[in-house]
């Protein structure tokens, strides 16, 4: 396990900062307060190795070039994990492919296990001497004076109690936050209009499209999709998405997940002889929203802060980046250079620029994939304009950009109107040039 032992954190009486939860958000935060030279105190109710509740994540060169500053050894957290290097787009009569444009030096992504990289980034973070941590730990309450929080009650492994105080208590703890529960967060910027639901699970012997790794969205016979990763030791998760009406089962979500999963031919068969590794996990109408940034003494960071639907592809991103700026306001607080409620709201601030525009733009992927407006054009209409979509170089140059965030989303979707009319209007001459034998110029 490698952590320091409790009674290492009990001679520390108290600390900069406490935070609840371990993983993503609250690591990667850990490391970056430690660097600043910040005492933290890191508590963890799970055991590392361990896969989170929910996650089957992607990360793209922007996440990694965050690990990057806090010192998070690539090397480490993506061992045996393939470089993904092109996104299929698999519809029906119709494929195409974007290759991951190069962004700080690196043009591939990863299916990452959350298993092997939650650990890493654990012990990036206690490696550190401002840094404590304790696994096992369950915290079951905040202490408070008054309306201030002040200290974190914790069960810890040995069934003691005890409280452990703080100048700050960050929640880190997901989605469900206790923190937030306890400290009655308020709600922001919710978006529940058109629910989801999501199932994956991790297998061993999928095939490969053209043997190479790759990440592969395909467009399903109803109103939900079905995602292919290629992930660490030759393993691949699958997993299927969309409206939730759409997805509800009655009986084992196993025997659910694994006939929705062989529905769709093209997938079913690249899992001829394959093995299901984990079991189905996933999430029923997902919930998308905001939190209040925190209050005296608390903030919260990572899912508990901003929580969404996965289908961006964002959500670690959003876990460090939102780290990132939470740690930059704590220690201008540190510094006396913001009392705390500017502090708070200085990493509100930063945080939605960084992460807004691609909350609405999620918003919008979401009706076009899963609550499409009825389409009047014949199918084989729709297929061509599909495929003439798909093979476009404009379009892939665009969605590369989406990914790995090198244009805003909100000038990605300024941009895409023009440029699938430009493909729209090329597909034909381009088919026409492929008929007569020359090459494809666009």
């Amino acid at each position: 396990m490698n952590q320091k032992p409790p009674e290492v954190a009990a001679k520390e009486p108290h600390y900069d900062v406490i935070i609840v939860g371990g993983r993503v958000a609250g690591s990667a935060l850990a490391a970056r307060l430690g660097l600043y030279g910040l005492r933290v105190l890191m508590l963890e109710r799970s055991e590392f190795p361990s896969l989170p509740a929910v996650s089957s994540p992607i990360i793209y060169s922007p996440t990694m070039k965050i690990l990057d500053e806090i010192g998070a050894d690539e090397s480490i957290y993506a061992r045996n994990t393939p470089r993904i290097t092109l996104m299929h787009q698999i519809a029906l009569g119709a494929s195409g492919r974007v290759h991951i444009p190069e962004a700080d030096g690196r043009a591939y992504a990863y299916a990452i296990d959350r298993a092997r990289f939650d650990e890493a980034l654990w012990q990036n973070a206690v490696r550190l001497p401002q840094v404590d941590g304790r696994q096992n730990c369950n915290v079951v309450d905040l202490a408070l004076d008054g309306e201030c929080v002040t200290g974190v009650v914790v069960k810890n492994e040995d069934g003691s109690t005890e409280t452990i105080h703080s100048d700050i208590i960050i929640g880190a703890d997901g989605r469900f936050s206790m923190v937030a529960r306890k400290m009655n967060a308020q709600l922001r910027d919710e978006w529940e209009q058109l629910p989801t639901s999501i199932y994956y699970a991790y297998w061993e012997g999928v095939a490969m499209i053209d043997d190479l790794p790759s990440a592969s969205a395909y467009e399903g016979h109803g109103p939900f999709g079905y995602l292919a990763m290629d992930s660490a030791d030759g393993q691949t998760v699958i997993a299927v998405e969309g409206r939730s009406e759409a997805l509800e089962y009655d009986g084992e979500i196993d025997a659910f997940y694994e006939q929705k999963i062989m529905e769709l031919p093209a997938l079913a068969e690249r899992m001829a002889g394959a093995t299901r590794v984990t079991t189905v996990r996933g999430m029923k109408h997902v919930s998308n929203a905001y939190r209040q940034p925190g209050g005296p003494g608390w903030a919260l960071v990572g899912d508990a802060y901003h929580h969404k639907d996965p289908l961006d592809g964002q959500g670690i991103y959003n876990a460090v980046i939102t780290g990132k700026a939470l740690a930059q306001a704590i220690r201008k607080y540190k510094r006396g250079q913001l009392n705390w409620e500017e502090a708070l709201a200085n990493f509100d601030e930063v945080a939605r620029v960084k992460t807004y525009s691609m909350y609405k733009t999620l918003q919008r992927r979401i009706k076009e994939s899963f609550y499409p407006e009825p389409n009047r054009v014949p199918p084989w209409v729709n297929e061509q304009m599909t495929r003439w979509i798909f093979e476009d170089p404009d379009m892939e140059d665009l969605i590369g950009k989406m990914l790995t965030r090198q244009l805003p989303a909100d000038m990605i979707a300024l941009m895409a109107p023009p440029t699938l009319m430009r493909a729209l209007a090329r597909g034909p001459w381009r088919d026409l040039r492929k008929r007569m034998g020359l090459d494809v110029q666009d």
